[in-house]
């Protein structure tokens, strides 16, 4: 298996490469086994997120377009439908005890 190395304040973590989360979720995953791969959040808890965020997103490319340009909108839309549609639910595996 492949790994990058991610930093976070406590410091470097190993994290499969074909993974998008970052050294956070990693430790918790590594560190946190209860309920792992029975607990994890709901899945209509992300896909909430997701919808938060496009819209978040719509706002602020409204009331500050010099700062969310529609280069970003369409980059964080595009991650954000693909949230909602379930596409990276492998890439949300912390369980709800965290």
């Amino acid at each position: 298996m492949e790994y990058r190395i991610e930093h976070d304040s406590m410091g470097e973590m190993k994290v499969p490469a074909d993974r998008l989360w970052a050294a956070q979720t990693e430790r918790s995953h590594e560190n946190f086994e209860i309920g792992v791969g029975i607990e994890t959040m709901p899945r209509e808890i992300t896909h909430a997120f997701g919808i938060l965020k496009k819209a978040a997103a719509l706002a602020n490319a409204e009331l500050k377009p010099e700062k969310m340009t529609a280069q970003k909108v369409k980059a964080i839309s595009a991650a954000c439908d693909e949230v909602i549609s379930g596409s990276l639910n492998d890439h949300f595996p912390l369980v709800v005890w965290q």
